[in-house]
């Protein structure tokens, strides 16, 4: 099929994220390997997105179709009721790579599905019901994690999920530097009195802000954050489903602050894909 053929194709029977579906214009892509991706056509687009930041090492890597070929023809499905050498031996590597204590892993299909267990989890283990969360971040689109979300495309979708609150963000819109990290964390931990810190079971954060504009928080504010959550029994909740598995330069973004969350979600450069 030409390029114009599958546009045109996808456009009548498939919807578009994130788009409204008169205006979506998506670009054909036919193959595409390492940092480059082709239409059917011929022509070349260098990949600086890598797709949805998941191709954390490329397209087409030999090792990983190896992989993958030589695992469907042995064994292409197993409930997780069952254990297999594959999904052990991922657990055992991610408790090498995780900070501080973090050797336990709940498996799921993609991010977001990652932050509603989160979630789930943190109420179970708190007996707390109450989620708080950043303005300018986002967390997923299904329905919890888009209510944590605190960007504009929760808005279609509220109320949402019941028990989320606002914490203030550390980056003012437009602004060249980040607000001080003693000024922000004092108005969290404001708001979390108002809120009862009793009731709140788990504050998440993306440790680096993805969608919103790659906003680092300044200095002295991660660890700040996790003595506030000590303070009050609450769980600290990283997201590093965009900045994790070396996007940052290190295993985890979290990693640059010295920082050990009780909890961490991942996907994205988890399996590149």
């Amino acid at each position: 099929m030409s390029g114009a053929e599958i546009v045109a194709l996808s456009k009548r029977h498939t919807m578009t994220e994130w788009s409204p579906q008169a205006a979506a214009n998506p670009i054909p892509i036919d193959h595409a390997k390492g940092s480059w991706f082709w239409t059917p056509e011929g022509d070349k687009f260098l990949d600086f997105n890598s797709q949805l930041m998941c191709t954390n090492i490329g397209h087409g890597d030999e090792r990983v179709l190896k992989a993958i070929t030589d695992q469907a023809a042995k064994l292409a499905y197993a409930n997780p009721f069952m254990a297999t050498e594959p999904r052990a031996r991922l657990g055992a590597k991610l408790a090498e790579i995780c900070p501080g204590d973090i050797d336990a892993f709940f498996f799921t299909n993609g991010g977001a599905e990652a932050v509603e267990n989160a979630f789930r989890i943190a109420r179970l283990f708190t007996g707390r019901h109450k989620i708080a969360a950043r303005y300018r971040s986002y967390h997923g689109g299904t329905s919890g994690a888009l209510t944590a979300t605190g960007d504009p495309r929760r808005w279609f979708t509220e109320p949402g999920m019941p028990g989320v609150f606002r914490i203030p963000d550390f980056h003012e819109f437009g602004a060249d530097a980040p607000r001080p990290a003693a000024e922000v964390l004092a108005e969290t931990e404001k708001i979390l009195k108002f809120e009862g810190p009793h009731t709140v079971a788990a504050i998440i954060i993306e440790t680096v802000v993805g969608t919103n504009g790659i906003l680092i928080p300044p200095d002295g504010y991660m660890q700040g954050m996790r003595e506030i959550c000590d303070r009050y029994g609450i769980l600290l909740i990283a997201d590093e489903v965009m900045g994790g598995f070396g996007r940052t330069g290190k295993w985890f973004a979290v990693d640059h602050w010295g920082v050990v969350p009780d909890m961490i979600t991942m996907a994205k450069g988890l399996t590149s894909a």
